[in-house]
């Protein structure tokens, strides 16, 4: 994933098309993603990862991340902060996301690159950028995958969505910063989102 273009011009297709306002191309033919530094392609959907994310947001992931790691110490399930590549399935050109963290539970899923498979749990935080596919294509495309449980911290109203993915609730479950949550792939872990947000 090479550096920016000098021009502006975030990324071009094999047929000199370029992305939409809204960081997208929808495109019959495979989009390149040459010039992008950091990109997701959800449903054949290439979006551009940057700009970078705030240092709220990192403060944010950096929380949540401390949290989940400690407790996770000594398990078989192991928490990777972004960037950290996940291929939903294990075609090249299927979906393939950025969350910023991933839990996965599953050893034999972890290769060099990234995880390639399903993972238990993905928890993204919301940024201008990237709230639209974060609050509709991530949850789909996570759903569809099998991921059992995800995650959206809104930084700017102090919440948490929490989507439990393996049953046919279609409404997540909202919690604001006054409460604690519990993780719903681990029974015994709860946290307090004062001490996230």
């Amino acid at each position: 994933m090479a550096g920016g273009s000098p021009t502006g011009v975030h990324f071009m297709l094999q047929y000199g098309y370029g992305k939409n306002s809204e960081g997208e191309v929808r495109m019959e033919h495979q989009p390149s993603t040459a010039g992008l530094e950091r990109w997701e392609r959800i449903d054949g959907v290439i979006y551009d990862m940057t700009p970078p994310p705030t240092s709220e947001h990192q403060r944010i992931v950096g929380n949540l991340f401390r949290e989940i790691s400690v407790y996770l110490k000594g398990k078989t399930c192991t928490a990777y902060p972004a960037p950290f590549g996940v291929w939903l399935d294990t075609e090249d050109d299927g979906n393939y996301v950025e969350p910023d963290i991933t839990i996965v539970c599953d050893p034999s899923k972890i290769q060099p690159k990234g995880c390639v498979g399903v993972p238990d749990m993905v928890i993204e935080v919301l940024s201008p950028a990237t709230a639209k596919k974060d609050k509709a294509a991530k949850p789909r495309a996570y759903k569809a995958a099998g991921v059992r449980e995800y995650w959206i911290a809104d930084p700017s109203n102090q919440i948490v969505e929490v989507h439990g993915l393996v049953d046919d609730n279609v409404f997540p479950t909202v919690y604001g910063k006054d409460d604690t949550v519990a993780v719903g792939i681990f029974g015994d872990l709860h946290i307090n989102l004062q001490d996230i947000f």
